[in-house]
Formats: structure tokens, C-alpha cells, sequence
């Protein structure tokens, strides 16, 4: 294709998303205030995508531009017969925006990596979000309806992460948006998060192969599910633990703790927040609210009496924050105390 024609056709499918109200560059809808969504604007962008087209492919007729219903947007049910694979060559193609892109809108363009009829498992938005919470960059919050939210951690905001707020369909939402930086960073640990969906392909190939196992393909009934064994470490892999004199975000102690895990161990993995509870049950730690309404954790008196410390550091926006570090006496606390953490 012609590099004008291929200019113009990004041209038309640009200006068709902006008169349905939907941001072309990373697919969430646009405010209910944004001048796009005012109807004059609006048909005059479909005007231009009716125009663009008809100079794209003259003799095929402009689309009727209603919008779809939920029921008619979604594509038929692809079932996954193969593993994820996610290849450097394939995540070369990856175009990083300047402009922060939400994070499920991440995972829609790296699942549009994926070749077409591959059969691969994609990625889903949990397996991304599961990986950044071990990491320490983003926190579970309590949403509407008691559904948590993954929202930035001061951690995760330093590293280009960011709260969002809008008015999607009739209903605020409060969702986590990725500059470049932050794209990158999820980049790099990428194959933990395509691991991650490989291990909940290979629960569902055990639970299809079980059903068969007992002739219960037809019938549908449930058969048990095997679970993994809670967190807990022997005495000799937590002699293992790599112990130095720096204190520590709360994060590294999680993933020092998950690295002593035999790779083959049917072990549920630690989260970094169970050591967060803990040390909150203990009295050590305790949760505060700051003047934007975002829950933090804060040393507690016998916190820092127990090797807990801050740390000032300068944000990505420019303000100040206090990092919450664990030394040496705290970490040990964790190494007593660890079986109780799963």
C-alpha cells in the first residue's frame, strides 16, 4: 500500500473512533465533557471518516455509523490450544506511547502482538497486574462493590505509574495509566507475567483432562480442583536467605523469600502485602490516609523499634515521600515468624 494511502486509512480510522467518542490511541472512552462527544463535533468527524474512506476505496459504500451493542461488539470465543509465548522479535514490534495508556489498554496491544491463529493463551489483565503487586508497584484497594482495585503505590508512581480518574459510560472509574517509562519497566518483567498465564493455562488443561479422566465431559459436573500448598519454607532453604545490612522495601523481602522455593515446589507464591498485614497485626506498622485520600503505611513506635525505616525520597512528580524500608532486625522478625505469613 501507497505510504499517502496508508497515511489516509490512519487518517479515517482515527477520526471514525473520535466521532463514536472513543480515544484512538489507546481505546478508552473519551470524557463526557470532551468537545468530541459534543453532537455537531461529532458528525462532522464522521462526515470526514466518510470522506477519507471514499478516497481510500471509492467505490465501496460508508458504513452507517450506529454503535453497537455489547451483544454484537463481542468477537466469537477463540479457545486457547497452546501455550504463551511472547518472543523478543514480537515484542520489538511493541510501539511505546508517550502519551499513558491504561494498563488493560497495555495488555489489548500486546495480545495485538500475538500472530494471528496461533491458538496462544493471551494475556490477561490479572496476570499483569499480579506481577506488578508482587513487585511493589501497585496496591489492592477497596472499590465499589467490594471489588479491589489496582491502584500505584508511592514506588509505583515514582517509576511512572499513575491514578487515573474518569467518567466511563455513565460510571467513574479510578484506574492506573502507564507512561513510557512505566511500559518499559512492565516490558522487562514480561516473561514473569506470561509464566504466570502459562501456569492458569496449565490449571485449565489439568481440569479439561480430569473431567475427560472421568467421563464428564457431557455432563458438566464439577470435579475437585488440586490447590497448592500455602507459603512455608524449611529451615535449611531459610538459612539461604541473602541477609546484608541495607534495609529493604517490603517487596525485595517477598521476592527473597519466593526465590528460596524449589522451581518444581507446589507452593503458593508470597504476596508482598501478607507481610504488610502481618506487620500491621503485629503493631508495627499502621495505615494512614493522606490529604488526597490515598491509604499509606507508616511505622508505628515500636515499628522503628524493630528496625522499620524511612526514607525520603523525591517522586517522578517532584514531592517528597517517605519510603517504608525494613533493616536487618526487621527482616529477621519475618525469617521467625515466616510460616505464619501464607
Amino acid at each position: 500500500m501507497p505510504v499517502e494511502s496508508r497515511i489516509l486509512e490512519r487518517a479515517e480510522q482515527y477520526m471514525r473512533k473520535l466521532s463514536l467518542g472513543v480515544n484512538p490511541l489507546n481505546e478508552e472512552a473519551l470524557p463526557d465533557n470532551d468537545i468530541c462527544r459534543q453532537e455537531r463535533i461529532s458528525k462532522c468527524l464522521a462526515y470526514v471518516a466518510d470522506f477519507l474512506q471514499q478516497k481510500i476505496a471509492p467505490n465501496r459504500e460508508p458504513q452507517p455509523q450506529k454503535k453497537k451493542s455489547k451483544r454484537e461488539s463481542k468477537q466469537p470465543r477463540k479457545f486457547a490450544i497452546a501455550e504463551l509465548a511472547l518472543s523478543p522479535e514480537m515484542l520489538s514490534k511493541y510501539e511505546m506511547t508517550e502519551e499513558p495508556v491504561s494498563l488493560s489498554g497495555f495488555v489489548r496491544r500486546l495480545n495485538a502482538l500475538l500472530p494471528e491463529g496461533s491458538g496462544m493463551i493471551p494475556l490477561i489483565y490479572s496476570d499483569v497486574a499480579e506481577i506488578l503487586t508482587r513487585e511493589g508497584v501497585l496496591l489492592k484497594e477497596p472499590g465499589e462493590k467490594g471489588k479491589d482495585m489496582n491502584l500505584p503505590s508511592p514506588h509505583g508512581e515514582e517509576m511512572g505509574f499513575m491514578r487515573a480518574e474518569a467518567d466511563i459510560r455513565g460510571h467513574h472509574a479510578v484506574y492506573t495509566k502507564c507512561d513510557a517509562a512505566a511500559q518499559k519497566f512492565i516490558l522487562e518483567k514480561i516473561q514473569d507475567c506470561v509464566a504466570l498465564a502459562n501456569e492458569r493455562f496449565a490449571k485449565y488443561q489439568a481440569q479439561d483432562a480430569a473431567r475427560e479422566n472421568a467421563g464428564e465431559t457431557a455432563t458438566g459436573e464439577k470435579t475437585s480442583r488440586s490447590v497448592k500448598e500455602r507459603f512455608h519454607l524449611t529451615e535449611a532453604e531459610l538459612a539461604k536467605y541473602p541477609a546484608d545490612d541495607a534495609p529493604v522495601p517490603v517487596s525485595e523481602i517477598a521476592r527473597r523469600l519466593n526465590d528460596l522455593l524449589a522451581p518444581d515446589a507446589n507452593i503458593e507464591k508470597l504476596y508482598f502485602k501478607s507481610v504488610l498485614d502481618w506487620f500491621v497485626a503485629q503493631g508495627l506498622l499502621e495505615s494512614k490516609t493522606d490529604a488526597v485520600g490515598k491509604t499509606f503505611f507508616y511505622p508505628t513506635e515500636a515499628g522503628f523499634a524493630a528496625g522499620i525505616v524511612t526514607e525520603q525520597r523525591i517522586g517522578k512528580n517532584g514531592k517528597n515521600f517517605d519510603a517504608v524500608l525494613y533493616g536487618p532486625a526487621a527482616q529477621k522478625l519475618v525469617l521467625e515468624h515466616v510460616n505464619e505469613l501464607g
